[in-house]
């Protein structure tokens, strides 16, 4: 407070004064100080003891240029400024402005950090969530919808409070009844009477209860926010149950709410917005929806607090986002799987859905996206192998990692498949009926049918009774089935460990054919030459170059080549992990990335602090490693950098 007294003294516009604030948490901010601390101090000042029209000026200008967090802000002025709003009109007049132009804009803008968590913490407790609703959480997107119940429960009774109802509180909720007292703001210019000053300050009173409900009402409107009270209806409806009973504390006052206020006809829209959000077959308006979930990439798990109908064309993010990430021109910060990861769980509570319609909605949209891939395409770089990319490496391991959340929040009881597992394996035997989006593109078209016969190798030998299937013949050449994309992903997902290998045995599955065109059908991989100890020659460079790996040992193999071997050795490895591996090695495609970003930073030698400053001597020395990834790597498409 200091340094802003100081810069007040000066004559320091606004603008200035945050300035100076943002330096001083610029310096301070790895030490005690941050924005929540900030946030806390001023507005402890602004009430009441700094209660200035400078004051609110500079906490206005820190919440636009979001030095403070804007809904931090409004939470702590709330239990301060509405129990005083009778003495304190002004101060209620600017905490109603600031509601009005942040609390829709600002609900889901804070970006994941440790301050976040502090601002999350901080807001419930100045609301006292844990007391009045018995909320307990700490996730920010739970103390977001939180918030919206807190204040707009908190309007509600202060306009009925205002027009001299009976407070529709609840039962042990915290009283916003209004304080009544000598307790003017230090106001810039005087006033010139002492009766004048009342009758201007009774004035502004009835104003406020006007403008608050103005805010109401646009509050209540707002998609994002009916999307945060539809939430709470459907899934706390113990909590929903207060405003509730607000509600119809506000329909039994109607008509004379509606002869009080000039803008009583508001009151009937607002009625109509609240029971909106109580109708079975309420629908948020999608297009508002999507632009908040385009905002949303980096607010981690907030992207799982929206709510809304189940419908098909609410699906539509997914066809967006897929779409989009292969854009190898543009390189998010945050991974591709992270935003899909959290996607997934935003829509699958915004469509009311369950988790077997939400993995087959994600499913059917890769799809659609591969099956897009059929059109003329520009430039040099095929986008189809970004699509297949996203298909069965991005999307199984984002579903992956919804997956690892589930079993690390519910554990595992013996071979007890848990709820989303199994939203997983209906989704994918679903997909069976898709006939025309699981037809392969032709240059997989051999992949799919390896991956088909493999199956049926499978299902024969089990039906067989081969008791060991880790020693089932992969190569009967006898066994020939039809594949498809299906086949594809199932191969993708086992890899993973999503699904196992019963998989094989779905009714419908496997398709025998004895009539394969251009079949390659299972035959000896090169791998398995260079598993055996073959040196890496000419023939068998080009082989693995071409021939992607199928497993995380074969990687791991040419990766400990590629650190520790001869520099031609070195050079080779380098060359074959940026081949079909890196561009058609879906199973293990996140692992080739990996080793690839690995072997680009590889560390300076030990001795590399005495080298000469500048100097590229040990690029030099990788010289010809670097060129083989650079090389190899130039045709990779974006959507693989973005895991």
């Amino acid at each position: 407070m200091a340094a802003v007294k100081a810069s007040e003294a000066r004559g320091d516009p606004p603008l200035l004064q945050v300035v100076e604030l943002s330096r001083i948490v610029a310096v301070e901010g790895a030490g005690t100080l941050s924005s929540a601390d900030l946030a806390r101090i001023l507005v402890s000042n602004l009430c009441f003891a700094h209660n200035s029209p400078s004051l609110w000026k500079l906490l206005g200008q820190a919440v636009v240029s979001r030095l403070l967090c804007p809904l931090h802000v409004l939470a702590l002025l709330t239990p301060r400024v509405l129990p005083q709003r009778r003495a304190q009109p002004e101060a209620y007049r600017l905490y109603l402005e600031l509601l009005k132009c942040h609390v829709t804009s600002s609900l889901l803008s804070m970006e994941a950090g440790p301050n976040r968590d502090k601002i999350g913490k901080s807001i419930a407790e100045a609301l006292q969530l844990s007391k009045v609703y018995g909320f307990s959480g700490t996730e920010f997107g739970h103390v977001v919808i939180m918030f919206v119940l807190a204040v707009v429960s908190k309007l509600i009774d202060s306009i009925f409070e205002d027009c001299g109802f009976p407070s529709a509180m609840v039962e042990g909720q915290e009283s916003v009844n209004a304080i009544d007292g000598p307790q003017p703001m230090d106001l810039d210019v005087k006033m010139g009477s002492t009766e004048n000053q009342n009758e201007h300050r009774e004035q502004l009173r009835r104003k406020n209860t006007l403008i608050a409900l103005d805010v109401l009402h646009m509050m209540t409107a707002d998609r994002k926010i009916q999307s945060f009270l539809r939430l709470i209806f459907l899934n706390m409806p113990e909590r929903f149950s207060s405003l509730r009973q607000r509600l119809s504390s506000i329909e039994a006052q109607k008509v004379s709410l509606e002869t009080l206020l000039p803008s009583g006809h508001k009151i009937n829209e607002l009625l109509i917005n609240f029971w909106r959000v109580c109708k079975t077959d309420y629908q948020p308006n999608n297009k508002h929806i999507l632009g908040v979930l385009g905002n949303m990439g980096s607010g981690g798990s907030l992207l799982g607090q929206l709510t809304g109908a189940g419908r098909p064309a609410c699906w539509i993010i997914f066809d967006i986002y897929v779409e989009n990430a292969i854009d190898g021109r543009h390189l998010s910060v945050i991974s591709a799987i992270r935003i899909i990861k959290e996607m997934t769980k935003t829509m699958q509570v915004l469509n009311e859905a369950s988790w077997q319609e939400t993995f087959k909605a994600l499913w059917i949209s890769a799809l659609r996206l591969v099956q897009r891939a059929r059109e003329p395409l520009e430039g040099p770089i095929p986008h189809l192998d970004a699509r297949l990319c996203m298909l069965l490496a991005l999307i199984p391991l984002s579903v992956a990692a919804i997956l690892q959340e589930e079993s690390d929040m519910l554990g595992a009881e013996g071979n007890k498949i848990l709820p989303q597992r199994q939203g997983l394996i209906s989704s994918l035997q679903d997909l069976i009926q898709y006939s025309g989006l699981l037809v392969p593109p032709s240059s997989v078209v051999n992949a799919a049918n390896a991956a088909a016969s493999k199956a049926a190798i499978f299902k024969a030998n089990y039906e067989a009774g081969v008791g060991n299937s880790s020693m089932m013949d992969q190569t009967d050449s006898s066994m020939k089935a039809a594949g498809n994309m299906l086949h594809l992903i199932i191969e993708a997902c086992i890899s993973r460990k999503l699904i196992d290998t019963s998989a094989y045995l779905w009714p419908g599955y496997v398709v025998p054919s004895g009539t394969l065109k251009d079949t390659a059908l299972p035959q000896e991989s090169p791998w398995l030459n260079f598993m055996k100890g073959s040196r890496l020659s000419g023939p068998l460079i080009d082989a693995l170059v071409a021939s992607p790996a199928s497993s995380v040992a074969e990687l791991d193999k040419l990766y400990s080549i590629a650190l520790n071997g001869s520099e031609e050795e070195k050079t080779a490895a380098a060359k074959i992990l940026c081949g079909a591996s890196l561009v058609r090695g879906w199973n293990i495609q996140e692992h080739v990335v990996g080793m690839v970003v690995k072997l680009l930073s590889a560390s300076l030698p030990s001795d590399s602090a005495t080298s000469t400053p500048g100097s590229m001597s040990n690029y030099l020395a990788h010289m010809s490693t670097l060129n083989e990834i650079l090389l190899g790597s130039r045709c990779c498409c974006g959507v693989n950098a973005n895991m």
